[in-house]
């Protein structure tokens, strides 16, 4: 992990190595949160979702790449919309380093989106951050490039977690010190999430969305042997 030290502090030993690749084929029990009651009788492993865990494993017309089973997400009206990863509460809880990493995913609209006007949908990530002047909280960050999604097919979406903040809006609003590398330093969160500048509360959003074959924590290697056809190494598959 590059600049291992700049963000080990206590929870050195939550950090992994290798890409890890959420596959969305069967239920699992590594999950566990606070007030988990979707999860509970139908656990999904690390996802979280809004509307709260209104996300389920689908196999309607099958998942992305060949394979037989998605997640889905489904909305009515709802104020967020969203469905992330979140490793800091597997169990055991993992963190990332994320700086200049790629993650991939497929997309689509099961049932067609709508959403208020100018909400569109982005890659976020986000970290409960230490603080010696507030108490830890989370700072979290998307990128303005929007991502594709199909109309009942699936896209693939591709992209380069830079770590240069002028392509990424702080939409939790951190002070300065709490910047975008020390967030991907030490990510627990990521996902898709549908915003509009800094709010990602009143996206209206109503429909049912796809989410496939999800990858991170991909460096520049493991993107060549995606691109070749081969095999991922050393993958975590949850």
């Amino acid at each position: 992990m590059d600049n291992q030290e700049t963000y080990e502090l206590p929870s050195r030993d939550a950090y992994t190595d290798g890409p890890v690749v959420h596959h969305f084929e069967q239920p699992g029990t590594r999950a566990s949160r606070p007030d988990m009651r979707y999860q509970r009788p139908f656990p999904i492993d690390s996802v979280k979702s809004m509307p709260l865990d209104w996300a389920y494993l689908a196999t309607d017309g099958g998942g992305a790449d060949g394979t037989a089973g998605y997640v889905a997400l489904e909305a009515y009206d709802a104020l967020e919309f969203y469905a992330e990863s979140a490793p800091i509460w597997w169990v055991p809880g993992r963190l990332f380093d994320l700086r200049d990493t790629w993650t991939t995913f497929y997309f689509k609209e099961i049932e067609p989106i709508t959403v208020a006007d100018g909400w569109r949908p982005h890659l976020f990530a986000g970290a409960r951050v230490p603080s010696l002047r507030h108490t830890q909280r989370l700072s979290a960050w998307y990128l303005k490039e929007p991502l594709t999604t199909g109309n009942g097919e699936w896209t693939y979406n591709e992209v380069l977690l830079s770590n240069d903040q002028s392509k990424w809006i702080n939409y939790t609003q951190n002070p300065p010190e709490q910047t975008l590398d020390m967030t991907l330093g030490q990510c627990g969160f990521i996902g898709w999430m549908y915003m509009k500048g800094n709010a990602f509360r009143g996206a209206n959003a109503t429909g049912v969305i796809g989410w496939d074959e999800f990858r991170f924590n991909l460096r520049e290697h493991d993107m060549q042997r995606l691109r070749a056809g081969l095999a991922l190494e050393n993958v975590l598959e949850v």
